[in-house]
């Protein structure tokens, strides 16, 4: 009998634990712990990619995963949009404006085909990476078709010719269509893969009665269709992606709802891939099995979002918040905290919404339990902060009676809280950053109840307070971090914008713009300590139409959705030192009398892909 070394020209090892270096891919080891045997195999995951600068449905798409390209869809457009691997810009307008269209080629070679115009269409366009131009007619008009190929070598399958479902397939030269043989299952609104000579069909709309989909897949050689394996979850409205009818994916779709699930063809079965991170139907994909793209489609309305698949040995491990210790008694809005999440503060606040009774206590977390610090010397609601848990800032309040704001600044040495000199501007609802020699306080509002904000901007050096650069925009109840140099703010409110989605960063001496939020809120807190400005988490808030429980992270450059918060809450408390991978959040509300809970985060880690060898 051959052995393992005589194959590969080792011995298996014998580990006490998994090895964690990419070199383990391939290899096989018994791990003496666990007492079975175990090895690294390649898998996939889908990540979020730039939005698209127009949500829709109905789109078609081409290219590869780092350069793609969109055009048409919703009601029926025209517009067109180039992807460069990060984010979509503008390109050159369709002729014929389409939905329910399809496409093949490449982002500088791209074809669009048929789609309701409407009526059906049977116009063809071709791209040369900035402008379209008109191609051959099809032989038949239609819409919900599937294409796939080359500017050169086309395909297009399937469709609704209105009325009236085809399996009808049309091959194109560069200059004309010709008809072929057509699909075993006439049906619309299916996925398609390959090139011209190799290309699968899969689910689709097949029947006005039920069941209305399909799970068949079928593969053409170039000159006809031979069955192939049925789908694991059958579906229409689905998008797809590959090299051939060997190697290709299937993702999203509607099954009498919106569905996420993934599943990657061999020539022979289909098998479970990861999840799209939005389910959705009438997307739009490109690429290969390996490295594919979706984007756009239609959940509630509209979506724009991108994702982008991409092989492994490493797999993610998703990012959570998990149930932390409570709060001796529940609590809100007390403003930012202080600290990071196995040393924090929070501070102030109040301890009912039905008669506002404030609190000047403070809490303090060891990263197991809450117990009680040193009191404030002022009730109130509603502060800045900035600092660490032995040396942080308590920044202005909110105070009823006699509704004031204030100037007064605290700072906390772990056990007791001192006065420190008063800011130059009264204010509740502010933003901070820094530490408690070179801190920062920003925004907020200097009359209670009003709904608008100051733009104001101070520095402090540890001792006094000095006039910094003043934002564009006034704004309070807004997430922020930082340093005194690289400070942030996000979301908030003001006079005729109640719920923000605004990203502005602070160099030391201007604000300007940043990404936009994709869920715009305030009474919101964030995390991110020193490196806000390049990592931050915002966490929860309220959005124009509830409280949220919503998590985005910002790299810098754009904001991305995380896990959500376990309870969804506003006005709730934080460690505002923290960075962006560890966060604390506690208290808050709803219920009237606040929450008492707290929750951790932790972000997403990626490790090798372990398998565990069996027998069968």
């Amino acid at each position: 009998m051959t052995t393992y070394k005589e194959l590969f020209g080792k011995q298996i090892q014998k580990l006490s634990s998994d090895p964690t270096d990419a070199q383990a891919e391939g290899q096989v080891w018994y791990n003496t712990t666990d007492d079975v045997f175990k090895t690294v195999l390649s898998t996939g995951a889908w990540a979020s990619g730039g939005n698209l600068s127009t949500a829709r449905k109905g789109l078609g798409g081409a290219g590869i995963q780092t350069a793609a390209l969109a055009f048409g869809g919703n009601g029926g457009t025209t517009a067109t949009e180039e992807y460069g691997g990060a984010s979509w810009t503008s390109g050159g307008n369709l002729s014929t404006a389409r939905i329910s269209t399809t496409g093949a080629g490449t982002q500088t070679a791209g074809i669009a085909m048929g789609g309701n115009a409407p009526p059906v269409t049977n116009a063809t366009e071709e791209y040369n990476g900035s402008s379209w131009t008109g191609g051959g007619n099809m032989t038949t008009s239609r819409g919900y078709l599937a294409g796939c190929g080359t500017q050169t070598a086309g395909l297009v399958i399937g469709g609704d010719e209105a009325p009236g479902l085809t399996g009808k397939t049309e091959e194109y030269n560069g200059s004309s269509w010709s008809e072929q043989s057509d699909m075993s299952v006439a049906r619309s609104q299916l996925g398609a893969a390959g090139i011209q000579t190799s290309a699968l069909g899969f689910g689709g709309y097949s029947s006005p009665s039920s069941p209305k989909f399909t799970t068949a897949t079928e593969e053409y050689g170039g000159s006809s269709w031979t069955t192939g394996g049925v789908l694991g979850t059958a579906r229409y409205r689905v998008a797809g992606s590959g090299s051939s009818n060997t190697a290709a994916l299937g993702f999203g779709g509607y099954t009498n709802t919106q569905v996420a699930n993934t599943e990657g063809y061999d020539g022979s079965s289909w098998s479970a891939r990861a999840n799209l991170g939005t389910a959705r139907e009438r997307l739009a994909g490109c690429g290969t099995q390996t490295t594919a793209l979706a984007f756009g489609g239609y959940t509630t309305g509209n979506v724009a979002t991108t994702e982008e698949f991409t092989t492994s040995i490493f797999s993610p491990v998703a990012a959570t918040w998990s149930s932390e210790g409570s709060l001796p008694a529940p609590r809100f809005n007390g403003g930012q905290g202080i600290g990071i999440e196995s040393a924090a503060a929070i501070f102030g606040g109040n301890v009912s919404t039905v008669s506002y009774p404030y609190t000047n206590t403070t809490n303090e977390y060891d990263g197991s339990s809450w117990t009680n610090g040193g009191n404030l010397n002022n009730t109130g609601a509603n502060r800045g902060a900035f600092g660490t848990q032995t040396a942080g800032l308590s920044l202005g309040s909110y105070q009823y009676p006699p509704n004031v704001s204030t100037t007064n600044v605290e700072e906390y040495n772990g056990s007791a809280w001192t006065a420190k000199s008063a800011m130059g501007t009264s204010r509740y609802g502010a933003g901070g950053a820094g530490i408690s020699t070179a801190g920062l306080v920003f925004g907020g509002s200097t009359k209670p109840g009003a709904t608008g904000g100051i733009t104001g901007t101070e520095e402090y050096n540890g001792s006094g307070w000095t006039a910094g650069g003043a934002m564009p925009n006034a704004v309070k109840y807004h997430a922020s971090g930082g340093t005194q140099t690289a400070a942030i703010r996000a979301g908030g409110t003001r006079s005729g914008a109640p719920r923000l989605d605004e990203t502005f960063e602070y160099d030391g001496s201007s604000w300007t713009a940043g990404g936009t939020m994709g869920t715009a809120r305030y009474l919101c807190n964030g995390s991110g300590g020193p490196t806000a400005q390049t990592a931050m988490l915002i966490a929860g808030g309220q959005t124009a139409t509830a409280t949220t429980g919503v998590s985005e992270v910002y790299n810098g450059t754009a904001w991305a959705t995380t896990a959500s918060l376990g309870t969804a809450r506003n006005q709730h408390m934080n460690a505002q030192f923290n960075n962006a991978n560890n966060a604390l959040v506690a208290g808050g509300v709803p219920p009237s009398s606040g929450v008492a809970s707290s929750e951790r985060f932790t972000s997403e880690v990626i490790q090798l892909d372990y398998k565990t060898l069996t027998s069968s």
